[in-house]
């Protein structure tokens, strides 16, 4: 996350005061940008989620209460109330979106084929970087090095089908239509399940990778006063309190319910950048 650190104002500054010796903090990503809550703030973390009961509310974000410790507890999804997609919706898309590229890969290889039998035209993209899935795979990029790394494994098994069409094709035209079908033969059974074996492995990981938690919010240390539900943990981090940059001059780019629970500006030297929420607002929240 790239923003502009702003000046400090000592005057408005409460926040600066209120961290003057710095800040321990419970930290986690929604999408590309990493947020901080006082770590004094943060009562427990749960991964139980089939106890989230849904209720007939409308405010942003809120998914349902939970039971803890005798108290029914609202649960907001915090990535949805501050409207972004949750880690579990994107992996979803993500999911569904491999899908359709695979397929469109078999049907690739399947129109190559009939084109050499049946002398159908063959339209289908040629280059491995303009057709839909080399498009998205060349620009995509995620902080997940696991997924990253299954990704990296697309590259060469992807070019090599793409290359069988001039390939193949040539061989037809030259009459050498029997030693063109064999290769194809080969590709099918030995690249294209490659490649299909790849985006297989790439779902199974988001599968498995999406495991949300219940990060339980308190003012007193005691009490929890609303339950977030987030995908993406980072760490504890130490703050100094020349870290702490106002939010003066960049409140009025933050819209809903960001304006009212993003506090301070945590700047980081050799990582990402950081955005503090206050407990004590989120609880208000639900009440919208």
């Amino acid at each position: 996350m790239n923003m502009p650190a702003t000046d400090l104002l000592p005057s408005t500054n409460h926040i600066i005061e209120q961290y003057s010796n710095g800040l321990r903090a419970f930290t986690f990503w929604v999408s590309d940008t990493l947020y901080a809550i006082d770590i004094s703030r943060v009562l427990t973390i749960s991964q139980e989620m089939d106890n989230i009961q849904s209720v007939p509310a409308e405010a942003k974000g809120l998914v349902g209460m939970v039971e803890f410790q005798g108290n029914a507890i609202p649960v907001l999804d915090f990535a949805n109330m501050m409207g972004f997609a949750s880690g579990i919706e994107k992996n979803s898309e993500l999911i569904q979106l491999l899908a359709d590229r695979e397929k469109e890969h078999f049907d690739w290889v399947q129109a190559l084929e009939d084109s050499l039998v049946n002398d159908t035209p063959f339209v289908k993209t040629k280059d491995p970087h303009k057709c839909t899935f080399g498009i998205w795979y060349d620009k995509f990029k995620s902080r997940d090095e696991t997924l990253m790394e299954v990704l990296s494994e697309f590259d060469a098994p992807h070019k090599q089908i793409h290359g069988m069409a001039d390939k193949l094709l040539g061989m037809k035209q030259e009459n050498d239509l029997e030693h063109a079908l064999k290769i194809l033969r080969y590709e099918k059974n030995i690249t294209l399940k490659r490649l299909m074996k790849r985006f297989e492995q790439a779902r199974t990981h988001l599968k498995e990778s999406t495991r949300q938690v219940l990060l339980y919010v308190t003012e007193d240390g005691s009490t929890p006063i609303v339950a977030l539900r987030i995908d993406d943990i980072n760490d504890v981090i130490d703050f100094k309190p020349e870290q702490f940059k106002t939010m003066d001059r960049i409140n009025n780019i933050l819209t809903g319910e960001a304006s009212e629970v993003v506090i301070a500006y945590l700047k980081q030297a050799e990582h990402a950048d950081c955005l503090l929420i206050e407990a004590s607002n989120l609880a208000s929240l639900t009440r919208a």
